[in-house]
């Protein structure tokens, strides 16, 4: 009996709850929206789709001011900066985009027609006039981009036709509305693994996803989903491990922010062409390596699961080259090799790069810059001195930052 206590009316049959719903929005100028009436949580919830006309027209956005008291208010203060990549977001891939739904609230109950039964779920109509409006529960910055994108769209396009997922809840407590948007927000963070091997539509992501299906070493071998790689992993790197080292050699930079990688990648890759380019140079050097450094061309050999794949663990425990610090030590020698257009030239280097020098941790090389009190270090300076030993150590001459 739920729905009917929350004051729904009920009638004999779906059709007779649609007719009620389309005479009711007759006499008041309102419009029918088909909707699933449910409950969660003790509260009557409604999900259906708003166009974007629609959507602008009937939600308000109540923002805190920045410094001001957020309790008065139904939003967060407007972060610009996430507004600006949406908005971008939605400009550059406006043929082929998704927004996720957003959750709005209705302070009291509209007028809304199911049939009749004790259904705890049940399909009906939601009639909406021009003076219902909604605030904003969670999605404020998806509405705000969807208004920027239209003010710079032409009076033709059809964009404000788009629709998205809303869900409603009623509710009339300011305090209950504000403690939902803070269990809304309760979401976790995408690993960078897992963004990185969905996110194609970045190139870089694009050409990660081909080396790592195409270098010996890597196949079955990365983890594509795990924040963290575990000590006793039998994994040799985590995607996102494989996406610093593809960083340096592209931009000399795995630690480039994410809002400069478009940008960068446009220039460097932005082509089909330019990608299968870099990809077939990547591989080759990697499985140039994979066949001739160790202990690489000894994990190539080894099973990607049972007891032999085991001896990563060991392995990685050993080698500088196992370690996300040790890829991205051998992509900054890479992007200095593969300036030089002599193919010859580069191929010898590689083959120097696995053969002369001396990949394992207690190495005198590595001591006093990324090896200190015998743990591995992970920011840049101590790599970047590492490099520049190594590219002596190769005889190349260059200005390594």
């Amino acid at each position: 009996m739920f729905l009917s206590e929350m004051g729904l009316t009920q009638h004999d049959s779906l059709t007779a709850a649609q007719a009620a719903a389309n005479e009711a929005a007759s006499a008041s100028g309102g419009r029918v929206f088909t909707c699933v009436a449910f409950r969660q949580g003790g509260r009557l919830m409604l999900t259906t789709a708003f166009s974007y006309a629609f959507l602008v027209r009937h939600v308000v956005s109540e923002p805190a001011e920045k410094g001001g008291n957020p309790r008065m208010a139904t939003n967060r203060p407007v972060d610009s900066g996430h507004v600006r990549v949406i908005t971008k977001y939605l400009t550059e891939n406006g043929a082929n985009y998704i927004l996720p739904p957003v959750t709005l609230n209705v302070r009291s109950v509209p007028a809304i027609h199911i049939p009749r039964g004790n259904f705890a779920t049940t399909v009906g109509f939601v009639v909406i006039g021009d003076e219902t409006q909604f605030s904003i529960t969670d999605g404020q910055h998806r509405l705000m981009a969807i208004t920027k994108r239209r003010e710079t769209l032409p009076d033709n396009s059809d964009f404000m036709a788009d629709s998205i997922s809303v869900v409603i809840v009623v509710e009339p407590d300011l305090a209950r509305i504000h403690q939902d948007f803070a269990d809304a927000a309760q979401t976790k963070q995408i690993p960078a693994s897992l963004l990185a091997a969905f996110n194609t539509r970045e190139p870089l992501n694009r050409v990660l996803t081909k080396i790592v299906d195409g270098t010996r070493l890597f196949q079955g071998r990365i983890d594509e989903t795990s924040k963290s790689l575990s000590k006793n992993a039998p994994s040799v790197f985590l995607l996102n491990q494989v996406r610093g080292m593809v960083k340096e050699l592209l931009f000399h930079d795995y630690a480039l922010s994410e809002s400069s990688i478009p940008a960068r990648s446009a220039q460097v890759i932005g082509t089909t062409e330019d990608q299968d380019a870099f990809v077939e140079r990547t591989l080759a050097m990697l499985n140039l390596l994979a066949m001739h450094m160790a202990p690489w061309n000894t994990v190539v050999e080894l099973p990607t699961s049972g007891g032999p794949a085991n001896q990563v663990v060991d392995f990685r425990r050993h080698y500088i080259n196992m370690t996300a610090t040790g890829l991205v030590i051998i992509g900054h020698v890479a992007y200095e090799i593969e300036k030089n257009p002599d193919a010859d030239w580069r191929r010898a280097r590689y083959l120097d790069l696995a053969t002369k020098i001396d990949w394992r941790r207690e190495a005198s090389m590595w001591q006093g810059n990324i090896i200190a009190d015998d743990k591995i270090s992970t920011t840049r300076g101590p790599g970047r001195i590492a490099a520049r030993l190594v590219m002596q150590e190769l005889g190349i001459t260059t200005s390594i930052s």
